[in-house]
């Protein structure tokens, strides 16, 4: 072969020598062969994507800088570019393409000219899956063109083609089998009807079933039962990728372990009647992390100006997993010293004693205080979305109302009650599922005429991904939520100002300052209300990686009756914001309006800010 080449390069040169009158000297073939022979490359008219892709493998330019020492290498090198150039088009749909090579040798450097036919664009005629293992494929639970994102009839792409074959290892791993082998996708092309029929080799091997756990960790101090009691699978399930996620999410979380990787092992079949399935042991490896740990953070509202937060934690005090920890948080409303000191598994798995005791300074529109809390409460994780508690607080102090500037004593205990669902799929950036939650406490103590008081609260929230991409990842979210509250006391002016309910702020309707949806007095001092009715909309929608932006809507409404006024005018606000995706959680940046601005009677000055601004962490709701 390459003589062949030889020979025709020594036909075309002479031919061409001939027709131009030239002479060919021996003495200039030898120094050009001891040189190298220098080239240039010019490539057919073809999309930029295209281009990028060929250029990006291309031997011609990847070599230039070391020049080929014959005209069979140079050969040699352009032929590997041409067959790279038919792949490359391949990949983009042009199966039926030509490619040719001519070469000019009257230039100096010689020009390499690749030539193309396209022809038309080849479509998808169908998608199969063909079974390469020897047990049989299970029936699918989704079809299999909505499966792999593929459409029949269009053009065959063959980026997206590997994307689908990620697709389908991850469906597997979700549906019980993790050692499921999806081979590069093969097609059968059809260049009369100018379509492909595109097949993916599948190996599942048998289905995985749980037999056992395994723990390893570097944690010498960590019993291994705080690990196996927070494990999200159990004896006979079948495997699924997700709730293998979930459980290294939420260990991970505890800040016990810089690492946590969970593997299934399989055993041997006999130790299943079934034969269809494989039994596996799922290893569970953990890298202990420091158990002590320092962190600070910043956060900013407009109507609440600047918060630092510094916090110490020790996750595994006494080797149960105990955490010991105490946060400051410092603004210009708000100070507050924190201790607290939790016992997981306390009594029984997934069972946690929390305690904390806090020294807090307020200084807002509404009033002053200066209060000192105990508090002792029960949590149990009931099953994988319920949870509920109860818990016993003491609350003292003095609080000073900006309405009267008269300083009145706090003397309160507290039996809170709260039930919760979370069927949302991330803590702090949920794209999908809903929580529903409410609490019940009941408060007695120093109350003036009233024996006591009972404060209700309910919320709800939901996650409705309306985009996602190949790998199944939520890019567009809509997210909504409503929020109400109710106080029942007998009178109303016995009931302390900092347990009444105000709206506005950060985790409120934005568009207002901190408190200010409420009733106001003629200084504009927020009175506070019985009741409180909170409900809003976002629209998410993640650009990359690691950027996204949002679009929000919001409404609220307090007042100084016990059940929400529905008939009672809301205060809307909106904006928008954007996100910086973090592999801990999104760093929020919002700016909201509101949508009426209020001014009080005789003045001409709204009492509103035409805007808010907000930086935190997490998403709003």
């Amino acid at each position: 072969m390459g003589m062949f080449y030889f020979l025709a390069i020594v036909f075309v040169f002479i031919h061409d020598s001939q027709l131009n009158g030239q002479v060919l000297e021996y003495h200039a073939l030898t120094t050009a062969s001891q040189k190298g022979i220098d080239y240039k490359v010019e490539w057919p008219q073809l999309t930029p994507e295209i281009m990028k892709r060929i250029e990006s493998v291309s031997m011609l330019l990847e070599n230039k800088a070391r020049l080929p020492g014959s005209f069979g290498g140079l050969m040699k090198r352009a032929e590997k570019d041409k067959v790279l150039l038919e792949k490359t088009l391949h990949s983009f749909g042009y199966y039926g393409c030509n490619v040719s090579i001519e070469l000019d040798l009257n230039q100096a450097p010689i020009l390499i000219r690749f030539i193309c036919e396209l022809g038309p664009l080849y479509t998808i005629e169908n998608i199969q899956l063909e079974n390469r293992g020897k047990s049989e494929l299970p029936k699918l639970l989704v079809n299999l063109d909505d499966l792999v994102g593929l459409i029949k009839g269009e053009v065959l792409i063959a980026e997206q083609a590997k994307k689908s074959q990620i697709v389908l290892k991850k469906y597997f791993s979700q549906n019980g089998y993790p050692f499921a082998e999806i081979d590069e996708p093969e097609g059968i092309v059809n260049h009369d009807k100018y379509s492909v029929i595109l097949i993916f080799p599948v190996d599942l091997g048998s289905c995985a079933v749980i037999y056992d756990s395994e723990i390893e960790s570097t944690t010498q101090k960590l019993s291994p039962d705080y690990i196996r009691n927070r494990l999200y699978w159990k004896k006979g399930d079948i495997y699924d990728n997700r709730v293998v996620e979930q459980t290294r999410r939420k260990l991970s979380q505890t800040g016990l372990f810089d690492n946590v990787i969970v593997t299934p092992k399989p055993l041997k079949s006999d130790l299943s009647e079934n034969k269809k399935e494989q039994p596996i042991i799922m290893h569970v490896k953990t890298t202990e992390a420091a158990p002590r740990a320092v962190s600070a953070g910043v956060h900013y509202a407009t109507s609440q100006g600047g918060e630092a937060r510094f916090s110490w934690n020790h996750y595994n005090l006494l080797g149960g997993g105990e955490n010991l920890g105490a946060n400051l948080r410092i603004s210009t409303i708000r100070n507050k010293a924190r201790l607290y000191y939790n016992i997981p598994d306390f009594g029984v798995p997934k069972q946690t004693l929390k305690n904390e005791t806090y020294i807090l300074k307020e200084h807002t529109r509404a009033y002053r205080s200066e209060t000192f809390a105990l508090s002792s409460k029960l949590e149990r994780q009931f099953t994988e979305m319920l949870s509920g508690s109860i818990g016993l607080g003491t609350e003292s102090g003095s609080i000073r109302p900006k309405t009267t500037d008269k300083k009145s004593p706090i003397r309160l205990v507290s039996i809170p009650i709260e039930l919760g669902i979370d069927a949302s799929n991330d803590l702090l950036n949920p794209t999908r599922g809903f929580r529903v939650g409410g609490s019940i406490t009941p408060y007695t103590g120093y109350l003036g005429s009233s024996k006591g008081m009972l404060i209700g609260q309910a919320n709800a929230s939901l996650y409705v991904p309306f985009q996602t991409n190949s790998l199944d990842e939520d890019m567009g979210v809509i997210a909504s939520f409503v929020r109400f509250g109710t106080i029942k006391i007998r009178n109303f002016d016995d009931l302390p100002p900092n347990k009444r309910f105000y709206g506005g702020g950060n985790g409120s309707v934005r568009g207002y300052g901190y408190q200010l949806i409420s009733p106001v007095d003629n200084n504009r001092v927020p009175l506070g209300g019985e009741s409180l009715l909170e409900f809003g909309g976002e629209v998410r929608y993640r650009f990359t990686e690691t950027v996204g932006g949002v679009a929000f809507i919001e409404a609220g409404s307090v007042t100084q009756q016990k059940i929400p006024n529905f008939s009672k005018k809301l205060l809307w606000g909106a904006g928008f914001g954007i996100r910086y995706y973090t592999t801990y959680a999104p760093v929020r940046v919002d700016i909201a309006f509101p949508l009426q601005r209020r001014k009080l009677s005789g003045e001409k000055k709204s009492y509103d800010h035409p805007y808010q601004f907000y930086v935190s962490v997490g998403q709003a709701f």
